[in-house]
């Protein structure tokens, strides 16, 4: 009976340490099962991860330059819209068609000189620099108290020089170059220009006497030993122009064929009225201002004078001299003028 429980009782603890260790064992398992549940996950997650990173890295690009190209577009759009509203395109051509009007140059023959022929109060307009619808020019206006001023030298000057801007066949000043207080304005009637002081001009910036306004004939002031006496008929005329040739001619014929090689030339001669006048003052000129009548050379004298707070800078008229081209003989022009006063 007691060996019967005793087996029994080994029975029992084998069953029961044999249940244990089932236990134990079945733990360790399903531990080391949900270990390895748990990795796979996180690796799963991490590669996931990766994956998504490298996507994003491969779309960056594709995205900048698909905003680029949008940015590209949008100005394109942009620019096509402006140009294609009535208002910009009909300021753009009006801005084009005055660039073509600015430049269009003038229709109107300005030529280059132009001439004021009265006897106390001569003037004169050189025009150059004609560009488009600009030119510049230089206006000089002489006062003569009466005519005996022109063999003493006495005389008033003034000058008008510019730029002026041409509209039609007006040409206007628009620039003072010399400082002299009054601007004009000049109407082209083709055979003459008519001058205007603008109503700016409170000084004519000249002499006493000077003014600029009047009418001026195209070409050269003609002077007066060229004009005719208004009391002179035609026939007269014409048979004072006769005398003239026939006594240039038997001037000429006079002159030894040999000696015509030995004339003076225009340099020469004024080089003799220099030594001649033998004057002290500055700024002398000496020019040959044509031959007389006789056949001798004609010099104009004058003097160049500055620009002052009462007057432009302008030419004081001296005398007029002639010098015999065979013998050099020297002799003021308005001699029999100056002794009969």
């Amino acid at each position: 009976m007691k060996k019967g429980s005793f087996v029994l009782g080994i029975s029992l603890l084998l069953c029961v340490g044999s249940l244990t260790g089932c236990s134990f064992s079945d733990e360790k398992e399903a531990a080391t099962s949900t270990q390895e549940t748990k990795e796979n996950a996180t690796k799963k997650n991490v590669e996931a991860k990766e994956e998504s990173n490298e996507a994003i890295k491969k779309k960056e690009p594709q995205d900048n330059a698909t905003e680029e190209s949008n940015k590209k577009t949008n100005k394109v759009t942009e620019k096509e819209k402006d140009s294609s509203k009535p208002g910009n395109k009909q300021k753009e051509d009006s801005t084009k068609a005055a660039d073509k009007t600015e430049s269009a140059p003038s229709q109107v023959d300005w030529g280059s000189t132009w001439s004021r022929n009265i006897d106390t109060d001569p003037a004169g307009i050189d025009i150059t620099n004609l560009k488009g619808d600009t030119f510049k020019f230089k206006l000089n206006a002489n006062h003569f108290d009466n005519p005996e001023d022109v063999s003493t030298g006495i005389v008033s000057a003034g000058d008008v020089e510019g730029t002026a801007k041409i509209k039609g066949n007006v040409a206007t000043q628009i620039t003072d170059d010399i400082d002299g207080g009054c601007m004009i304005t000049m109407t082209n009637y083709t055979s003459y220009i008519e001058v205007k002081i603008q109503p700016s001009c409170t000084s004519s910036g000249g002499g006493v006497g000077v003014y600029y306004d009047g009418k001026y004939q195209k070409g050269d002031i003609v002077s007066q030993e060229e004009n005719t006496d208004d009391n002179t008929t035609s026939e007269d005329a014409e048979q004072e122009k006769q005398d003239q040739e026939k006594s240039e001619k038997s001037s000429k014929g006079e002159i030894p064929s040999g000696k015509l090689q030995n004339l003076l030339t225009h340099e020469e001669a004024e080089q003799r009225v220099k030594e001649f006048l033998s004057l002290s003052m500055d700024n002398m000129y000496y020019v040959y201002d044509g031959d007389t009548p006789e056949g001798n050379y004609s010099i104009r004298v004058y003097q160049y004078q500055e620009a002052t707070a009462d007057a432009t800078e302008h030419e004081a008229f001296y005398g007029f001299y002639t010098v015999n081209p065979q013998t050099g003989e020297v002799a003021d022009a308005y001699a029999d003028l100056k002794e009969s006063n």
